[in-house]
């Protein structure tokens, strides 16, 4: 993948969006089973986002075959998705709430509303983050992330858990205050333990735990999208200005990174953040940047209508994130269709 080029006018490429899309869901379709499930079983839980994105594309058949083979395998007794065939311990709250978010487009509340009291308890009660990972005991992880204090932030807005979405965002203004080296890089991993950044020199450090905004590397170029992506849809909920300027503040660290992001899936979610951004403000800036995504997503797509992640090991690997850009590209063309067309584009 490389750079798209600074100036392509989004309407111009709607229909070739939708279409890239549809030929997105067409393949995801063809790789759900008889009994329900979507790809194979062993890579563990990367199908997560599977409701939501076939009931964007208005397939409730085969999000509500999903819900089914989720609810007989994966929901235990105890009202958790801990079932054996989840196998993967990695983001554990984040593909919970994906899925709650997809199962309440759908009502099915056993797996949306009756989730959440197990979903809260993973968030921190001093930061309004959320850990990571579950741990081999069960226990949460002391790390926690923008990305992962995003994922549960929408499933509270979806089901109504206002409070707890507002402490997200205390979460996301806190982490931000807390960064002493912007506009050059961010520390975007959170202790929970130590409550503070984990940065260079800390024995939790990972590389993964900061993004060099200026270096041509995979690192976590999500952060900045998902947080003004959630921070937008928490905005149209409770119209706090607050709330609009952070979300303005992730998505300018994100659109001020080299343009050799571009060549990482994980750039992915700084389409999520404009496409917000644009239907509540309309600004020029952020419809430029939704035409830059949206020609990256067509020059991405396989021929046979998915695309590739940075780490493929299975077939679950390709499935997520196709799952994902095709979320993405509904969330952008729909952002783009909210207002009329600049008269400066016709």
């Amino acid at each position: 993948m490389t750079a798209p080029p600074a100036t392509v006018d989004v309407h111009e490429i709607l229909d070739e969006l939708n279409a890239t899309a549809r030929r997105a869901v067409t393949w995801l379709k063809d790789k759900l089973n008889p009994d329900g499930s979507l790809g194979e079983i062993q890579d563990g839980f990367k199908y997560y986002r599977g409701p939501w994105t076939f009931t964007l594309y208005g397939e409730p058949d085969a999000a509500h075959a999903l819900c089914g083979w989720i609810r007989r395998n994966l929901l235990t007794a105890e009202g958790t998705l801990a079932g054996p065939p989840r196998i993967l311990d990695d983001g554990w709250a984040y593909r919970d709430a994906t899925l709650i978010v997809g199962t309440q487009m759908l009502q099915q509340n056993d797996l949306s509303l009756a989730l959440m009291p197990g979903l809260l308890r993973w968030q921190d009660p001093v930061s309004g983050g959320f850990a990571n990972d579950r741990m081999p005991d069960g226990s949460a992880s002391d790390d926690g992330d923008i990305p992962y204090a995003c994922g549960p932030g929408f499933a509270c807005l979806m089901t109504g858990h206002m409070d707890a979405a507002r402490r997200v965002a205390d979460f996301l203004q806190t982490i931000y205050d807390a960064q002493t080296e912007l506009p050059d890089r961010f520390f975007c991993f959170w202790s929970r333990s130590r409550q503070a950044p984990i940065r260079y020199g800390d024995a939790d450090f990972k590389q993964r735990c900061v993004v060099e905004n200026q270096q041509d590397v995979m690192q976590r170029w999500t952060i900045g999208g998902i947080a003004a992506g959630f921070l937008g849809r928490l905005y149209l909920a409770d119209p706090q200005l607050r709330y609009l300027e952070l979300a303005r503040k992730y998505q300018s660290f994100s659109m001020a990174a080299t343009d050799h992001q571009f060549s990482y899936p994980s750039a992915c979610k700084s389409s999520w953040g404009a496409a917000l951004l644009y239907q509540i403000t309309g600004e020029p800036e952020y419809l430029a940047w939704l035409g830059r995504f949206g020609r990256w997503y067509i020059e991405a797509q396989e021929p046979e209508g998915y695309w590739h992640p940075w780490v493929e090991k299975s077939l679950g690997d390709i499935i997520e994130i196709t799952l994902e850009y095709a979320m993405h590209i509904a969330t952008l063309t729909g952002a783009v269709s909210s207002r009329p067309r600049p008269a400066t584009a016709a």
